[in-house]
């Protein structure tokens, strides 16, 4: 039963790791030249969930371990 537990987590660990770091390249490579401030918008958000879905991906390393 452990193992599905580990499982689980790993999949967390990875899903949250692909859309960290998905979100964290939007934030560089995103551009919209039409609109500035929702450009501006745009790269908050992509860092925020950026750094959120990098963070759990760290927890969830640290649950495995």
């Amino acid at each position: 039963m452990t193992n599905i537990l580990d499982a689980f987590i790993f999949a967390v660990l990875v899903a949250s790791g692909c859309l960290g770091l998905t979100s964290l390249l939007m934030f560089f490579f995103h551009k919209n030249p039409e609109d500035a401030e929702a450009q501006q918008r745009e790269r908050v958000e992509y860092s925020f969930f950026g750094l959120a879905g990098i963070i759990i991906m760290l927890v969830a390393w640290y649950a495995i371990a």
